[in-house]
């Protein structure tokens, strides 16, 4: 029995532990830190190097081997989520260990899974650097936001809109609406998105999408 147990608890645990490095580099200056859960689910985080900082979208677990991978950078860090559900319990040990400092929407600072302090909430999208465009896209929650890094074209779309495993868009009107999401807002955002110039999707959930998301999104789109 004893042997069982063992046997089961490590079986567990394997599932949530990949042997793989702490960071993959998907673009020049863009990478995802790898083995990343949010309640056993598997999701994406991403690391931005920009000139003067490192530009964190959404919150990784921690670690010690993250912490060194972010302060290798030797530039000081911020985060910022793309809605309140990514405020992990983590993010305040992010903040008190290397001073990251975090951003979120201020429509989401009542959000029901914000679990830490961010240091600003706000309304007017903040200007992180020339080639990164903050997008306020309500729907998925009041505060949703999406981050465009305009040179390699990559939209950071949070879960505002996500790929599935055949390369198209996840189709998320299907899915179960808590009460703090609006699906036609949502609609709508992913409509306004398709204004901006993006061939790359990197979402919190789901699928990444290379080459033709904008595409993919706006085949999505043709029949809402």
């Amino acid at each position: 029995m004893i042997t069982y147990l063992i046997v089961s608890a490590l079986l567990f645990s394997s599932c949530n532990v990949k042997n793989e490095p702490v960071y993959t580099k998907l673009q020049t200056d863009i990478y995802e830190i790898n083995n990343q859960y949010f309640y056993s689910e598997e999701i994406h985080t991403y690391l931005i190097e920009l000139k003067d900082k490192v530009l964190l979208f959404d919150i990784p677990t921690y670690s010690e081997e993250i912490e060194k991978f972010i302060l290798s950078f030797d530039k000081p860090a911020f985060a910022i989520i793309s809605h309140g559900s990514c405020g992990i319990a983590e993010g305040t040990k992010w903040q008190e260990k290397i001073g990251l400092k975090v951003y979120a929407h201020k429509a989401d600072i009542n959000h029901p899974w914000l679990k830490m302090k961010p240091d600003v909430f706000f309304t007017e999208m903040p200007n992180f650097a020339e080639n990164i465009e903050v997008i306020h896209t309500p729907g998925h929650s009041a505060g949703a936001i999406c981050v465009l890094e305009k040179n390699s074209k990559s939209l950071f779309s949070g879960d505002t809109f996500y790929g599935d495993k055949n390369g198209e868009i996840k189709d998320f009107s299907q899915e179960n609406q808590e009460d703090y999401e609006n699906l036609e807002d949502r609609i709508k955002s992913c409509r306004e998105l398709l204004e901006y110039d993006f061939v790359n999707v990197y979402p919190f959930h789901y699928e990444i999408i290379i080459g033709n998301g904008k595409e993919k999104l706006r085949e999505y789109l043709k029949n809402r």
